[in-house]
């Protein structure tokens, strides 16, 4: 299982660069006006919270593994919610137009999370 969970951290950061080096490429090929800082705030956060999300589902997995589906659920609130809450005091403003900013990094740590939480669940059967 260790093997496995290194393999799929470095799958997992290098999507998460080249996501985040696309999507600030794009803004400043062309000119968009976005929030480079909600940006990076966006990444960093979403991704530390995927991995240990992630390590954390692994923990529960062999003692609650009829509930991991609450978990995940649970956890995606929270991290929705922490995040506006670190937004709110460091005073950065999230619109509609800033709100993809966010939202890229969400869904692609998303992905990670579902994707690798399905691994666990079918070893568990």
């Amino acid at each position: 299982m260790g093997k496995n969970l290194y393999r799929l951290l470095f799958i997992f950061i290098l999507i998460i660069v080249s996501s985040y080096l696309i999507q600030t490429g794009v803004s400043t090929t062309f000119l968009l006006e976005r929030n480079i800082q909600l940006i990076q705030l966006s990444y960093v956060f979403n991704s530390l919270f995927a991995i240990a999300f992630s390590v954390a589902m692994i923990l529960l997995s062999k003692k609650y593994n009829d509930q991991l589906g609450f978990v995940f659920m649970a956890g995606s609130l929270i991290k929705i919610g922490v995040f506006m809450a670190i937004c709110k005091l460091t005073a950065i403003e999230i619109n509609r137009n800033t709100f993809v900013d966010f939202f890229i990094a969400y869904v692609i740590c998303l992905v990670f999370e579902v994707i690798y939480i399905s691994k666990i669940l079918k070893s568990i059967k």
